[in-house]
């Protein structure tokens, strides 16, 4: 190993184990590897004949790249597809903004250039990045990524030209992940006070239910059936109810009523919406399934009758983190990804049911319905367009499925249609169509093709020790499951009936929570919030002291300028001691946070009219929503301790 390539190794066994073990294991090159120079004397790396960089000016190209990035902030993350002899990367650092990662699939290039040219400056500026494959990439792009952040991938025209079917394939992959990635951010930036606000209503009655990670493994090795809604799901009824008691079922709860016109009674019942949707399980058969949900679920639907409540703490939202560590327990790695029929699979998973079988898991339009007949939503459907040239989605009924979709409000007709025509026009924007399972098209929502990656990823990290089986004939192509018809997997694997009450009947469901050190952890976030209530006073203030400033100059003045860093200050030291140690209160800012972050790095440096308006107008959400939500939730954590102390005081009366 030369001083040089051991050199760069250091640097990159920080960030890339998985590449730095390629790399010391990779012999001699297959490929005819030399340096040569070109027309200015500037080395060139040549790759079986082929020239890598320009022959009349390797640094000049770099440079002419940088200067047509389509976007360079601090926020901007760079993809380079090649290394070459490093003249691009070199550019980027030095001239560039952001974040830069560098892929270079080609194992025995990388070592010959690692061992000849020493990029240790550049790594030293920790904001550089080399990876080989598409998992190395994402690991260190879900590093990098932040709210907001613009993503663009680059390459020499040697690889763009030579490497075409590569660079294409990881153009697509960096496209989806950027997609992938980003509207996970975007979410939970905007929805996790939603996600909290919907946690602590009726917050004793879910500290009363046991958490399902008190019981993992219970089903180990049982067979089990996840039923969603997709259009699949009538031609697979009749078979499923023939070997209904051979696997544990767990239904999504769009596909309950369908379940149980069929005579089905799901043994697991699935609900992680916000939204109100106890009128779709209106059944004198709920005593007989286990309820499934998250510490967020819309609290009405504790309002029926179940044979058991276990509550999912999942990992992807402060709200179910912040509901666990109440508890003074550990968080467990318990995943739903923000869908059900994904809550539904890893619920399998996790109480150790295998193998583990799909039904209705279409995640695609395949028989031109949206959702399986009989299922509360089955007038829409998605047909083609031949005028249009396109897929379009519409309700048979209009009026009916308006009737359906908004059951759970109490706003006139005329309002709801609004809703529904507005619902209509997103949805049929957001059509794309992903790979089916004969190797054709199929049209989907954006969601669901990102519920594919979510299912797909599953099966690349969990298939070695589960059998996978996907029973939606029809439907897109999830690798790493198995295409089989629900009766020969049944026959194949789930061929004797279960004595399934027996199981879930003789298990202990008591809940496990100390009450009184619930209360102690609840107190102490009301403690927090009344710690930060004078500064939030203060920031608003500030800020109608600024907007009284402005309206006087009719610009940015001294005073002006002076208050904006005054309410910045203000919002460093709420941020440092407050938000960023309390979870409760990091919930309640994340939104305004994050773009006020996202600013200050968009504009470092950068001051003038059209930034100074768009920071007030952050600095003014920022601190209005924190006065506002910081009180609504002193009310209603206040409300659910009382609730919690009488509990707690019957129970110790009674013990």
């Amino acid at each position: 190993m030369t001083e040089i390539l051991e050199k760069n190794l250091s640097f990159i066994k920080s960030y890339n184990s998985r590449l730095l073990e390629k790399i010391e294991n990779a012999t001699t090159s297959s490929k005819n590897i030399e340096l040569n120079t070109n027309l200015l004397g500037e080395y060139n790396l040549i790759i079986d004949g082929m020239a890598v960089h320009s022959v009349s000016g390797a640094q000049e190209e770099a440079k002419q790249l940088v200067a047509r990035l389509p976007h360079d902030t601090d926020n901007s993350i760079h993809i380079v597809y090649g290394l070459g002899l490093g003249y691009y990367f070199d550019e980027l650092i030095q001239n560039a903004k952001g974040s830069i990662i560098v892929i270079e699939p080609d194992i025995e290039v990388l070592k010959f250039v690692l061992s000849i040219v020493d990029f240790s400056e550049n790594f030293s500026k920790k904001k550089s990045f080399i990876v080989s494959d598409v998992d190395e990439l994402q690991s260190i792009f879900e590093q990098v990524f932040r709210y907001k952040s613009k993503v663009s991938l680059t390459a020499l025209p040697y690889y763009s030209i030579h490497c075409a079917d590569s660079y294409s394939d990881i153009k697509s992959k960096v496209e989806r992940m950027t997609v992938l990635i980003g509207h996970n951010f975007s979410f939970q930036v905007h929805e996790i006070l939603s996600f909290f606000l919907y946690t602590i209503k009726e917050l004793e009655k879910k500290y009363h239910c046991p958490l399902i990670t008190d019981y993992k493994d219970l089903l180990k090795n049982k067979p089990a059936i996840i039923v969603s809604a997709g259009p699949s799901l009538a031609s697979n009824i009749d078979k499923l109810k023939k070997y209904k008691d051979n696997a544990f079922i767990f239904c999504v709860g769009t596909a309950y009523r369908t379940l149980i016109d069929n005579g089905i009674i799901p043994d697991f019942l699935n609900i992680i919406e916000r939204v109100d949707t106890k009128f779709h399980y209106k059944s004198d058969y709920l005593k007989d399934s286990i309820l499934v949900c998250e510490p967020y679920t819309n609290a009405n639907i504790f309002e029926n009758n179940y044979k058991q409540i276990l509550i999912t703490p999942s990992v992807e939202t402060d709200a179910s983190r912040w509901f666990i560590e109440k508890t003074g327990r550990n968080v467990d790695d318990f995943e739903t990804k923000g869908t059900v029929s994904y809550h539904a699979l890893y619920t399998a998973k996790y109480l150790g049911c295998n193998p583990i079988i799909l039904i209705g898991q279409d995640l695609a339009y395949s028989d031109g319905n949206c959702y399986a007949k009989g299922s509360l939503y089955d007038d829409l459907c998605c047909e083609f367009d031949e005028n249009l040239h396109e897929y379009k989605i519409y309700p048979k009924n209009f009026d009916r499925f308006r009737d359906s979709y908004y059951a759970s409000l109490t706003v006139p007709d005329e309002t709801k249609t609004k809703m529904l025509v507005s619902h209509l026009k997103k949805i049929n924007a957001e059509l794309v169509t992903v790979d089916g399972q004969s190797g054709n098209k199929l049209p989907t929502s954006n969601a669901y093709a990102l519920f594919i990656d979510y299912i797909k990823s599953f099966a690349q990290r969990f298939g070695d020790e589960l059998t996978l089986i996907n029973s939606s004939i029809g439907g897109a192509q999830i690798d790493g499951f198995t295409v089989m018809d629900i009766e020969d997997a049944c026959l194949k694997y789930a061929s004797f009936p279960l004595h399934k009450n027996d199981l879930i009947d003789s298990v202990d469901f008591s809940s496990q929570y100390d009450i009184s050190y619930i209360i102690s952890s609840i107190s102490d976030d009301l403690k927090a919030l009344a710690q930060i209530f004078p500064l939030v006073s203060k920031g608003v203030k500030l800020v109608e002291q600024l907007k009284k400033e402005l309206a006087r100059s009719k610009g940015v003045s001294d005073n002006a300028a002076n208050l904006l860093k005054k309410l910045s200050s203000l919002y460093v030291d709420i941020t440092n001691n407050y938000t960023n140690k309390t979870r409760m209160l990091r919930m309640v800012a994340l939104k305004n946070h994050s773009n006020l972050s996202f600013l200050m790095k968009e504009y470092k440096g950068q001051m003038n009219d059209k930034i100074f308006a768009d920071f007030f107008d952050a600095f003014n959400s920022y601190y209005s929503d924190l006065a506002k939500y910081s009180e609504i939730l002193q009310q209603r954590l206040t409300a659910s301790l009382e609730r919690l102390k009488e509990i707690n005081e019957s129970c110790n009366s009674k013990g």
